[in-house]
């Protein structure tokens, strides 16, 4: 991470374009969380920006955008769109609304391919804007909450309440892997880090939202290991017995983590005497008519938005329930099971590729010598890995919103991760 004493040094040298990028940059995280079709609007500005430099490197021969890595991070982010196609070719039926959260992850190839040639500083300077975006989100929340359900809130009528905690949450663990172990920070730095991640985990934990609490102890291990250098197993059983003491403590205080772990204990039981309507219950019904769905139609699946017009089949053959049914019109909540029921086996092949293509770059970019390069691969690892534990219980991906937010922050990640300037 940059020193604040060289950051408006470094500003100084920059064209302003990169001004513009750097300001994007900094601010997203805060706008997304708190200004509705924010996300949007930057997303574009920043494709625009990507496409007239890469328009302006097109004569340049020491320029290459094509390697390995770019040609593999491309396929990924493609493979939604095609899968799609597949899928609506096969049933016959083509209609747009199913390529809108697929499209962010197309457009944000061109992203990535232009800031990967950019300055690696001036890419960086977005592990500023992250903590500082969530405490930001937190003050409005405190301000001017909207009411999602009984005690828990976002920051806008448009912010899905389980989109909203993940996000933040995301964003909160970002702030702490973004340190370098390396280097010394001044007190002020350090300050912003720690109030992010707080910021963060408040954020979740005040939502409510169970989904995303079972990504906080896999990822703060992954950090413990990430940061490790020796002593590793120790310092991951102490970090795992200090977590289980704090998911006890955070039990035992009445509150809304109370509330919501008993309502788990309390649906388990339901369920087990015949009740399917729990919200456990239904998630098992959902899951379970996705997979026989997948099962029924292997290769493409039932189309794209297929899901919903199965519900009365499915509803009529006994397994979804009525009230089942109604909220399987919403979501599968599961992002896997989601791809295998509507596009087949080509939505799961898409699917993990978008997991599992980032994870191996990333990983491969904790190697490098360069530090900045290190770190970026390190939260590049956390983003992705987090995004697959909250799609393990919601369709995380059906906003075009957080799709927005998932393309522009995994390109900006990769961009780092395996940037190519010389500067």
């Amino acid at each position: 991470m940059l020193q604040f004493k060289n950051f408006f040094a470094m500003v100084k040298t920059e064209s302003p374009a990169n001004h513009l990028i750097m300001l994007i940059l900094l601010s997203y995280p805060a706008l997304l969380l708190t200004v509705k079709g924010s996300m949007g609007v930057l997303f574009g500005l920043l494709l625009i920006i990507s496409a007239v430099q890469l328009y302006g490197m097109r004569k340049s021969p020491s320029l290459s955008h094509w390697d390995g890595y770019s040609i593999a991070f491309a396929l990924a982010m493609a493979s939604p769109m095609v899968a799609i196609f597949l899928s609506q070719a096969y049933h016959g039926n083509f209609r747009s609304p199913p390529y809108d959260w697929a499209s962010r992850f197309l457009l944000s190839i061109p992203i990535f391919l232009a800031l990967r040639q950019t300055n690696i500083r001036v890419i960086t300077v977005f592990q500023y804007g992250i903590p500082l975006g969530t405490i930001i989100g937190l003050i409005v929340l405190k301000q001017n909450p909207f009411t999602w359900d009984a005690g828990r809130y976002t920051t806008s009528q448009a912010f899905n309440l389980v989109h909203f905690s993940d996000t933040a949450l995301m964003l909160g663990f970002l702030s702490i892997f973004c340190i370098n172990w390396e280097r010394k920070y001044p007190a002020s730095i350090l300050v912003l880090i720690i109030c992010g991640f707080s910021a963060g985990i408040y954020i979740s934990i005040q939502s409510g939202e169970r989904g995303g609490w079972l990504a906080i102890p896999p990822l703060l291990l992954l950090w413990v290991a990430t940061h490790s250098k020796e002593k590793l197993w120790l310092t991951l059983s102490i970090t795992t017995l200090l977590m289980l003491c704090a998911i006890w403590i955070s039990y035992t205080i009445p509150g809304i983590v109370h509330e919501r772990v008993d309502m788990i204990f309390s649906d388990l039981s339901k369920s087990f005497q015949g009740d399917k309507d729990t919200s456990i219950g239904i998630r098992l019904q959902l899951w379970k008519a996705a997979l026989h769905l997948f099962i029924e139609n292997p290769f493409f699946g039932v189309g794209p938005n297929g899901f919903e017009q199965a519900i009365p089949a499915l509803k009529a053959d006994g397994m979804l329930t009525p009230y089942a049914s109604q909220l399987g019109y919403s979501e599968i909540h599961n992002e896997i099971l989601a791809k295998c029921a509507n596009t087949g086996l080509f939505g799961l092949i898409s699917i993990l590729a978008i997991y599992l293509v980032p994870i191996f770059i990333f990983w491969r970019s904790t190697k490098a010598t360069k530090s900045s390069v290190r770190i970026a691969g390190f939260m590049g690892i956390c983003f992705v890995s987090g995004f697959f534990i909250f799609g393990l219980t919601a369709e995380i991906f059906n906003l075009k919103m957080t799709a927005a937010f998932f393309g522009f922050t995994l390109a900006v990640l990769m961009a780092a991760a395996t940037n190519k300037s010389t500067r």
